[in-house]
């Protein structure tokens, strides 16, 4: 009687369409990183035209996702974003829920507030920058910058957030995360997926 040939899918063989039992676990992409856009008294709707919900467009171009709210942080109270922009009183509540993300155990996201209230509690996080004019105080524990002096000269409150100055100040630390954020990623495969999801801000 002939020798039947070998089975070549026998019982105590793998499949050689299955990856191998001890493969490393395909790394999931991450989202793009979550800014936070809160506005003062006011600005209760996104606008391109007033307010630091004004540059959700151009954020969005760089690469991020957005969100926006106000002051009274009622719609987005829920979200965990890795950069929080405040104007105004929109300020003072990126610092003091800046501050409430931390204790929560989340990583120290990027604050930015422009004309931050008087009043506002000092910035929690290491990587924090307010932006101001005449007549509002400097953030303790921020990076302060005289608005007048870097080119939004004679602008007022309610307009220094979409001053072409302030704006490009703006832009200029998103991109410099997006681009820390993105190298990040890059090293993620080499890692085994364990690589930092984004960069720290604080």
């Amino acid at each position: 009687m002939a020798q039947q040939p070998p089975s070549l899918f026998a019982p105590w063989q793998v499949s050689p369409l299955l990856p191998p039992p001890d493969s490393a676990p395909v790394p999931v992409p991450q989202q793009p990183p979550l800014v936070l856009l809160l506005d003062g008294l006011g600005v209760y709707v996104e606008t391109d035209y007033v307010g630091v919900s004004a540059l959700a467009r151009p954020l969005r171009q760089q690469g991020f996702r957005t969100l926006s709210d106000t002051h009274f942080l009622n719609r987005q109270a829920r979200a965990v974003p890795d950069v929080i922009i405040g104007h105004s009183l929109g300020g003072s509540t990126a610092l003091t829920f800046a501050r409430d993300l931390v204790r929560r155990g989340h990583e120290a996201p990027l604050v930015i507030t422009v004309d931050a209230a008087p009043g506002s509690p000092p910035c929690p996080v290491a990587h924090c920058i307010n932006i101001h004019g005449p007549g509002f105080p400097n953030v303790r524990g921020a990076r302060n910058i005289d608005a007048w002096a870097a080119g939004a000269r004679f602008v007022n409150h309610a307009s220094l957030p979409t001053h072409p100055a302030v704006e490009a100040m703006i832009l200029d630390q998103t991109a410099a995360f997006m681009m820390q954020w993105r190298s990040a990623q890059a090293e993620r495969p080499s890692e085994g997926g364990a690589g930092q999801s984004r960069p720290r801000g604080g």
